[in-house]
């Protein structure tokens, strides 16, 4: 019971958070079309979520609190601020990293969520490399749109959003280790977020 409304939670959330950085958004994608990339990303998170699979679901607090509020962080982005870089710079920034988020989650498939919880074991794909490659995307991501929009809000909800990103892989590491797949798995690919070093 307490899983079925975990994944109702999410699936409301979403959507409405979806809604608001939309309705953020679009005003300046004439100037700035790489947004578009950015939210294709956010609603493919929101689609994924809505058909996911079930799994065991953590419904402690912390994991709970944690799933929600990482997710949500990178959303209060502003479309204002200082541009540090050439629009290519940033495009391909983005671009990259949306593009490692994506691969990830259609490597999840209907496994992705925001609550930590093992539906099952990935090993292929970008998998091979780091433990979390959605999150390594979501970083190169923010870095490309802080050189877009860098202001001291941006600058402040990215450095909590990353914060809070380390905290879900320590959440999420919690669930899985407890399954033998995942800790063979975690013995070959030693990486969390970048390969060879995090």
């Amino acid at each position: 019971m307490a899983q079925r409304l975990i994944h109702y939670t999410e699936c409301t959330f979403l959507v409405v958070l979806a809604w608001l950085i939309v309705s953020r958004m679009v005003p300046v994608i004439p100037q700035h079309p790489q947004v578009i990339v950015f939210l294709t990303a956010e609603l493919l998170g929101v689609v994924l979520i809505v058909l996911q699979r079930p799994g065991d679901v953590a419904t402690e607090l912390r994991p709970v609190l944690l799933g929600f509020a990482g997710t949500s962080s990178s959303l209060l982005v502003l479309p204002i601020g200082q541009q540090l870089a050439p629009d290519l710079v940033s495009t391909a920034l983005i671009t990259g990293g949306v593009a490692l988020s994506i691969l990830a989650k259609l490597s999840l498939r209907r496994s992705f969520g925001l609550v930590a919880a093992n539906r099952g074991v990935k090993s292929s794909g970008l998998y091979r490399f780091v433990r979390h490659p959605m999150y390594s995307g979501y970083i190169v991501n923010h870095i490309g749109y802080l050189l877009l929009f860098c202001s001291p809000w941006n600058v402040a909800v990215i450095a909590l959003c990353w914060i809070l990103l380390w905290m879900r892989t320590d959440e999420e590491e919690k669930v899985l280790l407890k399954d033998p797949a995942y800790r063979r798995y975690a013995d070959s690919v030693r990486s969390r977020l970048v390969p060879g070093l995090i």
